[in-house]
């Protein structure tokens, strides 16, 4: 079986990683199959193609937002595209079975030149995905398996839900991604909640054993009941050594829709989390140390959006970031047609672009 995924997806685009995504690393430990690059896969002999999508179709409530932003789609739907032309040209070809998974499998449930569609987890209902045409939906995992290789961002996933992953995968995992990357990023959708204060410093100093440690996600509201000065003492955070997590709202989704008290909270052990934030409740955190991403509501909000980067620039480091300053100043002052006229710039427009992505997707 070989496993693959469409350029932006695979090469996390802007960052152009020699490692694949981790949640293709999951299916490679899963299956036991082959991952190949997809300018590749022509040289491969494919019985069975595994395809891992992330959000295929920018459907997603982040993608949607920057389909708005861009007044086009994102980036990586029009990666997923092409590559969804070439699978189906070689599948007439060749006569392969293609599966695909992955976050936004659930975008693609209309797409006929899929044989078997997982939505939902794998590893309890990988092979039946391989045996079974149309959608399968995939049962929560019962026993997690480790990564055989390290994956772009050094994802370790230490909870999934309510589940925690086992000790012995979480260890794994540690060694693999610290081996390649020297750190760990922790993935779990709120690591106040992973078990009680002493567990969560527990597994943190575990993977300080390991490199650098940042964790994926907080949510607000045990953020707030959380004793965070351990952590900070913990993993010597500091001014200079700060982590960025996404902050969750309520409902566990990533657009906040709190006060900001919780952000005062975080700042001061040096969590400085990101937050995607409706335009018009903007301007409330950009008094604090965060990540503010804008979405878009109004006519003023490439406005908003410069405003944004100018405080964000500050904890987000990019190479050439005066043109960055260029470019979304020309964007506030032509209400976003700066950014339409980019299209017709080749390489730099890419550029340009995959620096926008990247801080609408931290």
């Amino acid at each position: 079986m070989i496993l693959s995924a469409d350029p932006v997806t695979f090469h996390s685009w802007w960052r152009r990683s020699k490692y694949p995504p981790y949640g293709l690393r999951k299916v490679e430990a899963i299956s036991k199959g082959k991952i190949v690059p997809p300018e590749r896969l022509w040289k491969e002999r494919i019985d069975v193609l595994g395809i891992y999508v992330n959000d295929p179709l920018g459907k997603s409530e982040i993608g949607t937002a920057i389909s708005r932003i861009l007044k086009r789609d994102p980036p990586y739907v029009a990666s997923f595209k092409k590559f969804r032309q070439s699978v189906i040209k070689m599948k007439e070809e060749r006569g392969f079975r293609v599966i695909v998974g992955g976050p936004g499998a659930w975008q693609l449930t209309e797409e006929g030149w899929i044989d078997s569609l997982l939505i939902g987890e794998a590893e309890e209902s990988f092979n039946e995905t391989l045996l079974k045409n149309g959608v399968v939906q995939g049962r929560k995992a019962e026993h997690f398996v480790p990564i055989l290789g390290p994956s772009s961002m050094a994802e370790v996933e230490i909870s999934r839900g309510e589940r925690k992953v086992s000790d012995d995968v979480v260890l794994a995992e540690m060694e693999v991604q610290g081996r390649a990357h020297g750190k760990v990023n922790l993935i779990t959708q709120d690591i106040a909640s992973y078990g009680s204060e002493e567990e969560v410093e527990e597994v943190l100093l575990t993977a300080s054993k390991y490199g650098k440690v940042t964790f994926s996600n907080v949510n607000a509201i045990t953020a707030l009941q959380f004793n965070w000065s351990k952590v900070k003492e913990g993993l010597h955070l500091s001014r200079e050594n700060f982590l960025t997590p996404v902050l969750n709202s309520i409902a566990g989704s990533c657009v906040y829709s709190l006060d900001a008290e919780v952000v005062k909270v975080l700042n001061k052990s040096f969590i400085y989390p990101v937050i995607y934030v409706p335009e018009e409740v903007t301007h409330e955190f950009l008094n604090y140390d965060d990540i503010v991403i804008p979405l878009p509501q109004t006519e003023r909000y490439y406005e908003v959006l410069y405003a944004a980067w100018i405080h964000d620039k500050k904890y987000v480091k990019f190479p050439f970031s005066y043109v960055m300053d260029y470019v979304l100043r020309k964007a506030m002052e032509t209400k976003g047609e700066h950014l339409r006229r980019l299209n017709k710039m080749g390489a730099l427009r890419d550029f340009l672009l995959a620096s926008i992505f990247k801080m609408l997707s931290p």
